[in-house]
């Protein structure tokens, strides 16, 4: 695991936690090609995109990097069918998936129904990581440490901090995560990460992976 002392003597190791990120609706295939060869060239982790565009950052990637696709995005309000059919339809183009938590069951108290829509897509995806968005800017401590607990049960890989639609990840919704979850259980923080130093307090509050959009801006960063 990458600490953040490996991350001081060596800033450029940030790349490979860096999970490079296009996730606008109105994305084009050109702006994909764009995001896959950032990738290629900066050696980030993996690329992740709406399901639309999974098959064609499948065949610019190949093997050189991880390919993830969202699902359930961006509310989490379909139901766990709805979600394991668009997980199953992605698994000949992805490696992993990033699905949304079902935020109404969680503000309804329905902490069953939680588990069991995350257990329905893990059980669907197998052995490919699963990682789960609980958009934590929306939630307080003791809820960000309640849902990461609850889909940390169903099954995720990784707890996700958030779709960036309800404000920036704080490291703060960072060390809520990883105090709720086992030690082997991932952190992706997500949401406002645009430079070196926003990446590293990340990782300093326990996170393991870092979603952005902004991937090459955090590289340029390091020499500012």
């Amino acid at each position: 695991m990458l600490s953040a002392n490996d991350l001081v003597e060596d800033p450029g190791r940030i790349a490979s936690i860096v999970e490079h990120t296009n996730v606008d609706p109105a994305a084009t295939e050109a702006e994909i090609w764009t995001l896959c060869q950032e990738v290629r060239d900066h050696d980030f982790r993996a690329a992740v995109v709406v399901p639309y565009h999974a098959p064609l950052a499948a065949e610019l990637l190949g093997d050189r990097a991880t390919v993830v696709a969202v699902i359930g995005f961006p509310y989490g309000i379909q139901n766990a069918p709805a979600k394991v059919a668009e997980a199953e339809a992605l698994l000949a183009h992805v490696d992993e998936l990033d699905v949304v938590m079902n935020r109404t069951a969680f503000a309804n108290d329905d902490h069953d129904g939680v588990v069991e829509d995350v257990a329905a897509v893990a059980e669907a995806v197998g052995d490919a990581t699963l990682k789960c968005i609980i958009e934590a800017p929306a939630l307080s401590p003791d809820e960000i440490r309640t849902a990461a607990a609850l889909v940390e049960d169903g099954g995720a890989d990784v707890v996700k901090t958030a779709v960036g639609y309800d404000g920036p990840t704080d490291p703060a919704d960072v060390e809520a995560i990883r105090a709720a979850v086992d030690a082997d259980t991932g952190v992706k923080a997500s949401g406002g990460i645009s430079t070196f130093e926003g990446a590293l307090e990340m990782v300093r509050a326990g996170a393991t992976h870092i979603g952005t959009s902004s991937g090459v801006e955090i590289l340029e960063s390091i020499d500012r």
